[in-house]
């Protein structure tokens, strides 16, 4: 049986979810972007040229992007600790 992967920001530690920094900040970063009028094209470039990987081997593209920023698991703070604020979340759902 294949083990489900956890969404890009998180880690597993001890058993537990927790957040994995270095991408959470991405996380933040694609929210607040958007939210201050960065195309999804334009957050994915600049994706791109970090060195933040979405997954081995893989290349940032807008698909990841928009699955991101639908993914309630970010804000809801049910099954994984929150990394976006509810206010920046609901900007991205206007």
């Amino acid at each position: 049986m294949k083990n489900r992967k956890l969404p890009f920001g998180y880690a597993l530690h001890g058993g537990e979810i927790v957040i994995n920094q270095c991408e959470a900040n991405a996380v933040g970063d694609i929210f607040r972007l958007y939210t201050g009028g960065t195309s999804l094209s334009g957050i994915t470039e600049m994706l791109k040229s970090s060195e933040i990987s979405y997954d081995a081997g893989r290349l940032w593209n807008k698909n990841m992007v928009s699955r991101i920023l639908d993914n309630s698991r970010y804000w809801d703070g049910e099954q994984y600790p929150p990394i976006v604020e509810r206010e920046i979340a609901t900007k991205v759902a206007d």
